[in-house]
């Protein structure tokens, strides 16, 4: 199997994984709308806070919780509906953040010792939205973060970062197919161009072309060779209609000749 079929296949299991996830969430958060609705509140119940805002909800004094109850209130003003289960959150719920600018923030799925763990989706304090697995309150699994930006990442997860296949789209619809670590484009990819032609395929790191790649332009043009921090660097091939018009070393985007880049060469004869 060709790698462009092999992105192809990959991206659709995570799409399926992501269909999956927003129709669970959907069905938590119609049930728990319904549960609001009929206003079924602890009697009186109010959490106490360890201190701060709360983001992650590991930071409720468990001490403080009610072992029964569909919705519980803090001190805060923040909202919990689900099951609280030896004093902790647990099974499927909806927390609400509430922050000091007034802004609502919602996380709809699944808790487990008190925390994000499982399917879940979350609206950042920064404005992005994730939806996908979760692990002891961080990203961590297959999931899909769409970006204020209008930029969207849809693939692998690890302690809260991009981490092994996915793919990355810009909001201009180019895109890149391949391996992150650290949540940085690096390792094995391929970029597609907003027409879904491949412009570049091999190695990244740090979110540039670094090592051996294929640099592709629309009039027939191609570089094959090695790339440094995202320019054309080392030794390379440069092809016009598939004939070689140069094959030696690169420094910085240039093609060397005598040591000299072809441009030093053109003004040198000027």
């Amino acid at each position: 199997m060709n790698t462009e079929q092999n992105n192809k296949d990959l991206i659709e299991t995570y799409r399926k994984t992501i269909y999956s996830i927003e129709k669970e969430i959907k069905r938590i958060s119609l049930f728990n709308k319904f549960i609001s609705k009929r206003s079924s509140h602890c009697q009186q119940e109010s959490l106490a806070l360890e201190g701060g805002q709360v983001i992650s909800v590991s930071n409720i004094n468990n001490s403080n919780k009610k072992p029964s109850g569909r919705i519980h209130t803090f001190y805060n003003g923040d909202e919990y509906i689900g099951k609280i289960i030896d004093g902790k959150m647990e099974g499927k719920g909806t927390y609400k953040f509430f922050q000091e600018s007034g802004k609502e923030l919602e996380y709809v799925g699944h808790f487990k010792n008190d925390m994000k763990d499982g399917n879940g989706t979350c609206e950042l304090p920064n404005g992005c939205v994730y939806t996908g697995q979760w692990k002891e309150d961080l990203m961590d699994g297959i999931g899909k973060m769409h970006y204020v930006s209008d930029d969207e990442y849809l693939g692998h997860w690890k302690h809260g970062k991009k981490e092994g296949h996915g793919m990355y789209t810009w909001k201009n619809r180019g895109m890149y197919i391949g391996e992150f670590k650290h949540g940085k484009m690096d390792g094995i990819g391929t970029c597609y161009d907003e027409n879904g032609r491949i412009i570049y395929e091999g190695e990244f790191k740090n979110n540039l072309p670094h090592g051996k790649g294929i640099y592709i332009w629309e009039d027939n043009k191609k570089y094959v060779g090695e790339f440094r921090h995202g320019k054309k660097h080392g030794y390379g091939t440069f092809y016009i209609e598939n004939d070689i018009c140069y094959q030696g070393n690169w420094k910085f985007d240039k093609p060397i000749i005598f040591n000299k880049s072809l441009d030093e060469i053109i003004s040198g004869i000027k």
